[in-house]
């Protein structure tokens, strides 16, 4: 067994950001999915005559690009933080045994 005591804090941010980026892409997915159902639906439903039919296939677009690099930002700054409290709590707790081969 050996024990993790520190880990570096921009190594564990750089990670976070890559795999919230990634969560960010699959939920922008999701709202663009939607969004162009309800645009489907409000056309439909109105025959047309709401000029902001088309909305929901702009915010579904739009969740594709903002929404990683939201969730990015957010990993980011989640993973300095996260990083910076292991740190400090493996300092008084003794660290996290694991086993590696």
């Amino acid at each position: 067994m050996k024990t993790l005591k520190r880990i570096d804090v921009i190594s564990f941010a750089k990670f976070q950001t890559v795999l919230m980026a990634i969560i960010g892409v699959l939920a922008g997915v999701m709202f663009a999915f939607f969004g162009f159902i309800f645009q489907a639906f409000a056309g439909r439903l109105t025959q047309g005559d709401i000029p902001w039919a088309g909305f929901g296939a702009g915010m579904g677009l739009a969740a594709l690009v903002i929404l990683p690099l939201v969730y990015a930002v957010i990993g980011f700054i989640s993973g300095i933080i996260g990083g910076a409290l292991f740190n400090l709590v493996s300092a008084i707790s003794g660290g996290i045994k694991v086993d590696l081969e």
